[in-house]
Formats: structure tokens, C-alpha cells, sequence
């Protein structure tokens, strides 16, 4: 069954039954959870981080509510820090291996892209098969061959450009390489949002997922232009910076560099980053189903867009310390825009169970660390 979405909203028939998730979870809550996770990671040197992981995972879970009822997340510090001290030597060799050698550059890149979509699917496997409701357990059981054709390409994409770089294979391939990212990467992220949703189940029900690769693009497309004020905006403080900072030449370029870098960054997560997160939610949830369940996301970008910016420029100017705050009242806007949708009433509805696949802890240390998580 599907339901189609107009713009902003949902439209059901009358008939249809329909059950909004809710999310409970207050900022002060949350900041007292968060501020123990920093002080015992500084602590222990990182330690504590995947200690810190399991408690922030199971607090959105269980603040996350369906039908009355809430999420659980059941998975276990240990193993998680056990795969981050296994990935750590991939992520040193991905970062500086070619500072080595050009063999141990090519190398650690043939790694990744050998164990890349081994450790994705790993991790997809870790987080749903850690988290519940009403008892039964989310899964991902994607075929090996449908992990790597679909992420072998996005890794390609994605690293393409800085092994032209690193292997001095002239200016034009660099730009060609940069040209062909550009041109694959909404395609290939549209790819993997299906091999998510199409091979994730609840108990031993598999989620279903329609793909349109045009809508990416126009994620993509919107995400680039606030890119490019973003530029326009750093351009002009650069220039500021040029006329009021320090006069010395030597110091003020080196300066430059290092605050330049920061401040496209941070420019690009204040206006980029919302408006794309939000459009991909919607293209995502829009399109996917569960059995006789239909999911629909009211998510409105520009809404959405506005209040990361405030959220944001409130943790800017706490140092930091209203950031709690600031990702409650977003976890807050995105998980309570999905609807689910069913011509049967949802109460009525019976999901068998299924084993769950619990392992992959390595997975999901390398997600986090090579940026892999896409998120919703």
C-alpha cells in the first residue's frame, strides 16, 4: 500500500488509521546526561566514549514513543569500544598513509574500499538490531552483493578526488574527478537510502522502498546554493579580515588559513547542512513502507532550516554548552514530523519476530569514524 504526499503534508483518506511519533525528551533532562558523557570521556582519554554512545543511544530511544508505547536500545558498550580500537589503525591509515609512501597509499585505500561496505552493512546491522519496540527487534539482513554495488560506488566518488591529488595525476583529472563527484554522489547517496530502507525490517517484516533518483538531486542542488551564500558570506569576512587584522603579512596569512578553514565549516553546517537533512527526510519517508503501514514526513525544509540556524547561533554563543538543548529541540522536530499511515487499524496489526542480528560493534565504530552514518 502506498499513500502519495503532497507538498507538506500527508493525504489520507478518511478511512485510514494514523499514529504520530511522539518525543518526550526535555533539553535540561538530556544536559545533565550529556555534561557526565564529556567529563568522563575528557577523563578517561576517550574511554568513556562508547559508554557515552550506549546512554545518548538509549535516551533518544526511550523518549522516542509510538502508540504510547516506547523504543529501547539494547546495545552494549564493550564490543563498541572494542571495534573503535580495532577501526583506529584503518582511520590512521586512511588519514596519513600516503605521508608514508605512495604503496602504503594505495594500500590503505584498496583496505577501505575492500572492508568499506563490510563495516557499513555491520553497522546497520549493530543499530537496528539493538533497537525495539513493544518487544520486537528492527533488523538489516542486505545480501553482500547488493552492500557492495551500492557502496563501492559512493566510496569511489567520495575518496576519488583526493587519491587524483595524492597520486599528482594532473589538474584536469582533479577536476574531472571533482566534476564526476558532483555529478554520481546524489545518485549513489540515493542508493544507499534504499539499500537501508529496502533491506531493514521489523521482526521478520521487511521495509519496502520506492526510489526516485531526481529528488536527491534537488536536495543536492539546494544544499548548493546555501553553499554558495555560505561563500559569499566567508568571502566578505575574509576581506574584513583583511582590512582589521593584523598587519604583519606572514602572520596574517597563516591565520587566514587556519581561520578561513574553520569558518567555511562552520558556515556550511549553519546554512547547509539543515535544509539538505530535512529534504532527504522527507524524500526518504515518503517513499517507504512496512506491510500495510505507509510513512509519511510533514518535515518543512525552510521551517526546519530556520530553527537550526537559531539553535545553532544559541550554541555559538554559549561556547557550546546549550548544545543539549539545541539537539533535543531538533531530535524533537524531525522525529515528531513521521507519521505512520494504515487502512488497518494499527493496534490490529501482528509482526512476527525474527532473530536478531546483534553483532557488528566494528561497523559501527567505523561509521562513526569515516563519517559513514548518514543518519535519518
Amino acid at each position: 500500500m502506498r499513500i502519495d504526499a503532497a507538498a507538506g503534508a500527508m493525504r489520507a483518506p478518511d478511512s485510514t488509521h494514523r499514529a504520530r511519533l511522539e518525543f518526550t525528551g526535555s533539553g535540561s533532562e538530556y544536559f545533565r546526561l550529556w555534561v557526565v558523557n564529556v567529563l568522563l570521556t575528557l577523563l578517561t582519554l576517550g574511554v568513556y566514549s562508547a559508554w557515552a554512545k550506549v546512554r545518548k543511544a538509549r535516551w533518544f530511544a526511550r523518549h522516542t514513543r509510538l502508540m504510547g508505547d516506547a523504543f529501547d536500545y539494547h546495545g552494549r558498550p564493550g564490543p563498541i569500544l572494542l571495534g573503535r580500537l580495532l577501526v583506529l589503525p584503518l582511520l590512521l591509515a586512511y588519514g596519513y598513509a600516503f605521508l608514508w609512501s605512495t604503496t602504503a597509499g594505495l594500500l590503505a585505500f584498496g583496505l577501505l574500499y575492500a572492508a568499506g561496505p563490510l563495516l557499513f552493512a555491520q553497522a546497520q546491522r549493530f543499530k537496528l538490531g539493538n533497537t525495539s519496540w513493544r518487544g520486537l527487534r528492527f533488523g538489516f539482513d542486505a545480501p553482500w552483493t547488493a552492500v557492495y554495488q551500492v557502496c563501492l560506488p559512493l566510496l569511489l566518488l567520495w575518496t576519488g578526488s583526493t587519491l587524483v591529488l595524492e597520486l599528482h595525476l594532473g589538474e584536469k583529472l582533479v577536476w574531472g574527478s571533482l566534476a564526476l563527484t558532483a555529478l554520481g554522489l546524489p545518485w549513489a547517496h540515493g542508493r544507499l537510502k534504499q539499500l537501508q530502507h529496502s533491506h531493514g525490517r521489523y521482526g521478520a517484516q521487511r521495509f519496502s522502498y520506492v526510489q526516485r533518483h531526481g529528488a536527491f538531486y534537488d536536495a543536492y542542488i539546494s544544499a548548493l546554493g546555501m553553499l554558495v551564500l555560505a561563500g559569499l558570506i566567508g568571502s566578505f569576512s575574509t576581506w574584513l579580515f583583511k582590512q582589521w587584522g593584523p598587519q604583519d603579512a606572514e602572520v596574517q596569512t597563516g591565520l587566514m588559513v587556519i581561520l578561513a578553514g574553520i569558518w567555511m565549516m562552520l558556515l556550511a553546517w549553519l546554512f547547509a547542512w539543515p535544509l539538505f537533512a530535512a529534504k532527504v527526510q522527507q524524500i526518504v519517508w515518503r517513499r517507504t513502507d512496512l506491510g500495510d503501514v505507509a510513512f509519511g514526513c510533514d518535515i518543512e525544509p525552510s521551517r526546519f532550516w530556520w530553527l537550526s540556524f537559531r539553535q545553532i547561533l544559541l550554541v555559538l554563543l554559549t561556547a557550546g554548552l546549550y548544545w543539549p538543548f539545541a539537539a533535543v529541540a531538533l531530535a524533537r522536530h524531525r522525529i515528531e514530523s513521521i507519521t505512520l499511515y494504515s487502512t488497518v487499524p494499527l493496534d490490529r496489526l501482528e509482526f512476527q519476530a525474527a532473530p536478531a542480528a546483534t553483532d557488528g560493534a566494528l561497523g559501527e565504530a567505523s561509521a562513526d569514524g569515516f563519517g559513514l552514518d548518514l543518519g535519518w
